[in-house]
């Protein structure tokens, strides 16, 4: 199909009758949906020729041949026996190989108002009788033939793809007889439910199917727990709920056939319950969904999704189809998070090294949550470790390492010292099943030399967390706050109005006693503290530069005692006055000269410069830290500081926090101690 051979057949050209239909052509209006639109009967025109065994093809546009053009928009040609065809532009002299649905002469136009492009039917019956087509319009008969080929030659170029394919899915094991029991009474484990008749204590738990008599009148979708079988449930009010679906992403680990590795299949199950089955679970069935091929080591290599193979219409096991939004959900392992089916675990384990992590009793004690399998296998084969969790029982540390979250120890050999606690925390983080969360709110308490009882332990990290432990802790008294708490405060919320109220007495100065802990009537002594630094504040706001320099000055022997630092390569400098943070800001091009005086003058931060020590004059870094925590650490144009700086402020920090700690454990009298909160 030689383009020279093409141009050398007969031209076609606009003829008498077509410019004579275009003529008398006029313009009508007609009424559509929304309003009338202006439209010709026809907007395009195709002739038609077959020389030296080619189907010659001219597309001719309507307000072309009304201008006076002679010539096609464009010139399809077609061999049939070689299945190839190619499309000229005579205005431009360029070749596309785009099918006739591509081209951008506008063929739409006409067909929105049910019009078709005009051929004679001699040249129509050619062109079907040519491509063995019936009886079909022109255009659908070029794009008929045009598919077809395109199809043959999809399924040749990628007959190698699916041929590796299939030999994947192929080594691929049949599933445990048991699969589709254990999704129903393993993987929804924690969908449980009590029906409850709406205004009454009477109900129906769904997991030991039993009549339930319960202490108070429930609400609709709030969690409790079952008074006859201990399970946890959510309730359910029988008029708003007439059935119930559950669906959950379920997956199985399993080794190859061929020996070369393993396979991640991942299913999307769904359960339902009604009323006419007494809300009982009918399995409503598992749909795979994914697979994932795994190296010896459970590295994924390749990701296989069921769905449409290239747009040909056929439904297979496919090289990934999700691309694009989800392609970093995929590297963080977010496409495997799953049920595990954990009953050919123990063999799994043994085949993999790490015969002695009894991964089953872990995925057991966790029945029904996610996971990232092939990361808790990778992290188990990481960190031997794990051996000693789940066998103390130290399933929620494990789980949440397994999913490689944390910061144990790992080059320790002690059970105690990987989690770097003492030995009898150890046995109270057991108790307790602890968390990564709690085992930090332990471990930050330790850090103000006081103990927590399980009790405080489970309230303190459920309401205050890992940081705001230490706000409490360095004031000991532990069993006073958690009864204070328990007693004053209903929420979260409340908690934090309390540490906003500890942050005004540290800006007022104010001495901090138990009275101050503690006070009776919290709401009006709080109001009336925050109103205290409010007038303070709208004082300072009215002080002249001078004053507020002077005020600085006053404050910066305290600020000394805590943020004073240096090493041989750098030095803390602390500014002494306005115009101070003005130079800083035009030195380093940053906007510290702006309203961060103010802020530091009303006790909200602490602003210093990080200089080096052989040019202690030079602009630096500029830092903004709130107690021992750093907000901010900006090189010139707040750029990143470099790494010798970084390592230098992360060093810096933990001896704020030890100064802040003793000096707070250690003031007495009516020494304003708390002020570096």
């Amino acid at each position: 199909m030689k383009k020279k051979d093409l141009l050398s057949l007969p031209k076609l050209t606009v003829t008498e009758k077509m410019r004579q239909m275009v003529a008398e052509d006029h313009m009508e209006r007609k009424r559509v949906l929304h309003g009338t639109v202006e439209k010709y009967k026809t907007y395009q025109y195709y002739r038609a020729v077959i020389a030296d065994g080619i189907l010659k093809l001219a597309i001719f546009e309507r307000k072309h041949i009304a201008a006076g053009i002679n010539i096609p928009e464009f010139e399809l040609y077609i061999v049939k026996d070689e299945k190839k065809y190619l499309t000229y532009e005579p205005a431009t002299g360029k070749w596309y190989t785009a099918k006739i649905d591509s081209l951008t002469y506008d063929y739409d136009k006409g067909y929105m108002y049910g019009n078709k492009p005009w051929i004679s039917e001699g040249e129509k019956k050619k062109i079907n009788d040519y491509l063995g087509t019936g009886k079909r319009e022109p255009k659908e008969a070029v794009l008929y033939f045009q598919n077809d080929i395109l199809k043959e030659k999809l399924e040749k170029r990628h007959k190698s793809e699916i041929e590796a394919i299939d030999e994947v899915m192929n080594t691929v094991p049949d599933l445990p007889k048991d699969f589709d029991q254990w999704v129903k009474t393993s993987a929804f484990v924690q969908e449980r439910y009590i029906m409850y008749h709406t205004g009454t204590r009477k109900g129906y738990c769904t997991h030991c199917e039993k009549e339930v008599e319960l202490k108070k009148i429930p609400r609709h979708n709030t969690q409790g727990i079952c008074p006859k079988c201990k399970s946890k449930v959510y309730y359910k009010a029988w008029k708003k709920q007439k059935y119930l679906f559950d669906t959950k992403k379920v997956g199985i680990l399993q080794k190859l056939t061929n020996g070369t590795g393993y396979i991640l299949r991942k299913f999307s199950c769904q359960i339902e319950r009604t009323l006419e089955k007494d809300w009982r679970v009918s399995f409503a069935g598992c749909w795979e969904t994914q697979r994932r091929m795994l190296t010896e080591a459970f590295v994924p290599v390749e990701l296989f999704e069921f769905g449409e193979y290239k747009r040909t219409g056929i439904d297979r096991w496919c090289h990934e189809l999700n691309h694009g939004v989800g392609d970093y959900w995929q590297e963080l392992g977010g496409s495997e998070e799953c049920v595990l089916y954990h009953r050919n675990i123990k063999k799994l384990r043994k085949e993999a090294g790490i015969q002695y992590i009894p991964l089953e009793r872990l995925l057991s004690e966790k029945q029904g949550c996610y996971c990232f399998p092939t990361r808790l296998f990778r992290e188990s084969i990481r960190h031997p470790q794990m051996e000693y969790l789940i066998k103390a029982g130290l399933y929620n540390i494990a789980w949440e390492s397994g999913k490689g979250y944390g910061e144990l120890q790992w080059e320790e050999k002690k059970p105690w010292k990987l989690l770097d606690v003492e030995k009898d925390q150890m046995q109270q983080l057991i108790r307790i099943n602890a968390t990564i969360k709690e085992m930090r709110v332990l471990k930050n308490a330790n850090t103000c030399g006081v103990k927590l009882t399980d009790e405080q332990l489970l309230y303190f990290s459920e309401t205050l967390g890992e940081r705001m432990i230490v706000e409490i802790a360095k004031f000991g008294h532990m069993e006073k706050f958690h009864r204070y708490f328990m007693e004053n405060f209903a929420s979260v919320q409340e908690i934090g109005d309390y540490f906003d109220y500890l942050e005004d007495l540290k800006v007022l100065k104010i001495t901090i006693t138990k009275n101050e802990l503690f006070p009776k009537n919290f709401q009006t002594i709080h109001e009336n503290i925050s109103m205290q630094r409010q007038e303070r504040e709208e004082k300072i706001e009215g002080m002249k530069v001078e004053e507020k320099d002077q005020l600085l000055q006053e404050m910066l022997p305290e600020l000394e005692e805590i943020y004073h630092g240096e090493n041989e390569q750098f030095c803390i400098v602390l500014p002494t006055c306005k115009e101070d943070f003005r130079r800083e800001g035009r030195e380093n091009h940053n906007c510290v000269g702006g309203i961060y005086f103010d802020k530091m003058i009303r006790g909200e931060t602490v602003v210093f410069f990080l200089r080096k020590k052989e040019m202690p004059e030079k602009a630096f870094c500029t830092v903004e830290m709130k107690g021992s925590q750093i907000k901010q650490c900006r090189a010139i144009y707040n750029g990143e500081p470099p790494k010798e700086a970084t390592e230098f402020m992360e060093r810096f920090t933990k001896q704020v926090q030890k100064r802040i700690v003793e000096k707070e454990r250690m003031a007495k009298g009516g020494k304003s101690w708390n002020m570096y909160k």
